[in-house]
């Protein structure tokens, strides 16, 4: 592994409320209600973790299929810091080892989630922002490539091919997180290679599998601005 620290991360998303909030709507789609981040040392051994919800600034109610994927309620979010102390949170703990890292997350929606939410938010591009959104990989674009797929893998039947069970539950932050990880780490071993054939064929030629708030997060009508 590289001399650096790799941090998996996934957000949980809640819908803004377009009818009462259409110019937060203009700018960000969504707001994060849950962060969930694990860390690993240089020799892929999990050393922290971090995971916190965060209470929406633009709709009052948890959509019904958000809740119903994740589980989170009003209620867990009622008492949960607002966008600027969770972040702020989660910047402390991605620069407490003092060391360079890299972020990874499955799929590039969180990393343009983020951007939109950030501008939403009116927060400021500071330097350890900065640092975060540059060391940003898409791995779900990566492990696509490694096994010579062109079509996106949900998380979840690439823990399956790779012949693993899935961790924890899924579209929990952390655990999504977390699973993220182990492919990661699988795929730096001498076995994967061998393992790619099993892995195309369990997977067969459909287009997607599965869902996840992600892969429903709209960006088309936004433009990402380039790091």
């Amino acid at each position: 592994m590289r001399n650096n620290r790799s941090i998996f991360i996934d957000f949980e998303m809640q819908p803004v409320d377009r009818s009462s909030h259409p110019v937060a709507w203009g700018k960000a789609r969504h707001e994060i209600l849950e962060i969930g981040a694990v860390m690993l040392d240089p020799n892929g051994k999990e050393v922290d973790s971090f995971q916190c919800y965060v209470k929406p600034e633009y709709s009052t109610k948890i959509q019904e299929t958000v809740e119903a994927m994740t589980g989170i309620t009003a209620e867990t979010v009622a008492d949960a810091d607002h966008f600027a102390l969770a972040f702020t949170r989660f910047l402390d703990w991605c620069n407490s080892p003092g060391v360079p890292y890299t972020v990874y997350a499955w799929s590039g929606a969180d990393r343009g989630q983020l951007i939109h939410e950030l501008s939403l938010k009116e927060w400021p591009r500071d330097e350890r922002t900065a640092y975060l959104l540059s060391h940003w990989k898409d791995f779900q674009k990566q492990f696509t490539r490694r096994i010579g797929r062109s079509k996106a893998v949900s998380l979840e039947k690439a823990v399956t091919a790779c012949g693993l069970t899935f961790d924890g539950q899924m579209h929990d932050a952390l655990w999504d997180a977390r699973n993220t990880a182990r492919i990661y780490c699988l795929t730096l071993t001498e076995k994967f290679d061998q393992m790619v054939p099993a892995i195309q064929k369990d997977l067969g030629n459909q287009e997607h599998f599965g869902a996840s708030l992600g892969d429903m997060v709209d960006l088309s009508g936004f433009e990402l601005p380039k790091e």
